[in-house]
C-alpha cells in the first residue's frame, strides 16, 4: 500500500464522507474512489460498506486502516526526527560556543576588519529605542605595557601585601590575550527607556560581540572582577562617572579545547503560566465591604 494511499484512507475514516474526505486529500470524490478501489484490488476484499453516502469500513477495511494509521504515525515520528535533526544544524554553531581561557588561547588574533563585524553584529542586538548604550574600548599591543602599569596599580591599591606572583599574574592579564577589549555600558538619561532596559541592551549586545568572535572561529571571554570598581583604573581608561566599566573582552586562536561543558536541560529555565484562581469576585467584594461600612449601627435592645 502506497503512503498517499494510507493517508486517503485515514482521511475518509476521519471525515467520514466522500466529499469531504477528497477536499481535505486535494483530489476529486472519482479519484478518492478509485484509490480506495485500488486497495480492495490489492487485498482482495472489501475495505469499505458498499453504498453511497459513505457506509463505513468493513471489518477487514477497519483492520488495514488500523495498520495504516501505525504505519503512518511511524513515518511521521521518523520525519519529525530527520527534521528536530535538520534544523537542530541551524543552531548548531552556538550550541558549541563556550568560554575559553585567555591561557588557551593564541595569536592570530581578530582583525580589525573582524572587529568591525563583531561590533556591527553588536549593534544588531535587541535595543529598546536603539540608544545603544554600550561602548567597545581595544587596547593595541604597543598599549599593553601601559595597561599591565594600570593593572599593577589597580592590584596594589586593593591588596598592599600582594606577592610578586599576584603582581605578575594581575600584568599578565593585560599582556597575555592576542585581542582585549573593555566593554563599557553607557546608560543614557535623557530618555524614556528604563536603565534596566538599557542594561538589558548592554547585555544582548556583548552576548552578540562573543557569537560573532565564535563564528569567525575565535575563542573569547569576559573577565570583571574587582579592578572593574576601582576608581582609579576607570578614569586612567576614560569611563565616564554615568559609565560602568562591565568586563573585559579576551580574544584570539584557540591554542587549547576548553573541557566539554555538561549539556543543560532547557525545561529548566522553560515554564508555563498558570493563571491564579480567583475565588472571590474583587468587584463584589468590594461592594460588599462598602455596603457594610455605610449600614447603620444596631441599637441594643432597652
Amino acid at each position: 500500500m502506497e503512503f498517499e494511499e494510507q493517508k486517503a484512507l485515514i482521511c475518509l475514516a476521519q471525515k467520514q464522507d466522500w466529499c469531504d474526505a477528497a477536499a481535505a486529500c486535494g483530489v476529486s470524490v472519482n479519484a478518492l474512489k478509485a484509490l480506495i478501489d485500488s486497495l480492495e484490488q490489492h487485498y482482495r476484499q472489501a475495505i469499505v460498506e458498499p453504498g453511497d453516502p459513505f457506509q463505513g469500513f468493513t471489518p477487514q477495511g477497519a483492520r488495514i486502516l488500523n495498520w495504516a494509521r501505525d504505519y503512518c504515525l511511524q513515518v511521521s515520528e521518523v520525519q519529525q526526527q530527520f527534521g528536530d535533526a535538520s534544523r537542530q544544524t541551524l543552531v548548531a554553531e552556538l550550541l558549541e560556543r563556550r568560554s575559553v581561557s585567555p591561557k588557551r588561547l593564541c595569536a592570530p588574533g581578530p582583525s580589525p576588519q573582524d572587529l568591525r563585524w563583531m561590533a556591527q553584529a553588536g549593534l544588531h542586538a535587541p535595543d529598546h529605542g536603539g540608544l545603544h548604550p554600550w561602548r567597545l574600548l581595544e587596547f593595541r599591543p604597543e598599549q599593553r605595557q601601559a595597561l599591565a602599569d594600570a593593572f599593577e596599580a589597580e592590584k596594589r591599591r586593593r591588596d598592599p601585601l600582594s606577592s610578586d606572583e599576584d603582581i605578575q599574574r594581575a600584568r599578565e592579564h593585560a599582556i597575555r590575550p592576542p585581542m582585549l577589549l573593555a566593554f563599557i555600558v553607557s546608560p543614557q538619561s535623557k530618555t524614556q527607556v528604563p536603565v534596566r532596559e538599557q542594561w538589558l541592551a548592554a547585555g544582548a549586545a556583548i552576548g552578540n560581540v562573543l557569537n560573532a568572535a565564535h563564528q569567525l572561529g575565535f575563542g573569547a571571554i569576559v573577565l570583571s572582577g574587582e579592578r572593574c570598581f576601582d576608581a582609579g583604573l576607570c578614569a586612567e581608561l576614560g569611563v565616564q562617572p554615568h559609565e560602568f566599566l562591565a568586563g573585559f573582552i579576551s580574544l584570539g586562536s584557540v591554542a587549547q579545547v576548553p573541557p566539554a561543558r555538561g549539556e543543560k536541560d532547557p525545561e529548566a529555565v522553560i515554564s508555563c503560566w498558570t493563571p491564579m484562581a480567583r475565588t472571590v469576585d474583587l468587584t463584589k467584594a468590594a461592594t460588599a465591604n462598602h455596603l457594610q461600612s455605610v449600614a447603620p449601627t444596631p441599637r441594643a435592645a432597652s
